[in-house]
């Protein structure tokens, strides 16, 4: 058995530990890094506009004012 440790997505510390689960039944998480901003999150989310990588990506887009990205 391989334990790979959980990084925060935040402040990329592995000073991590479960933190019960949500209504759809997935792991949440809990960095216990004082220097964390968010302290809780989710690996893998149901709905793909709750992940940090497309907030920013609109964030991005609301800011320079881009429609849609070009493929």
């Amino acid at each position: 058995m391989i334990l790979e440790p959980i990084h925060c997505p935040n402040c990329d510390g592995i000073e991590v530990i479960k933190h019960g689960t949500t209504a759809d039944g997935k792991q949440r998480y809990f960095c216990q890094s004082s220097e964390c901003s968010r302290r809780t999150f989710i690996l893998q989310y149901t709905y793909a506009g709750y992940s940090p990588e497309v907030k920013q990506q609109i964030s991005n887009m609301a800011i320079n004012g881009s429609d849609i990205p070009n493929p």
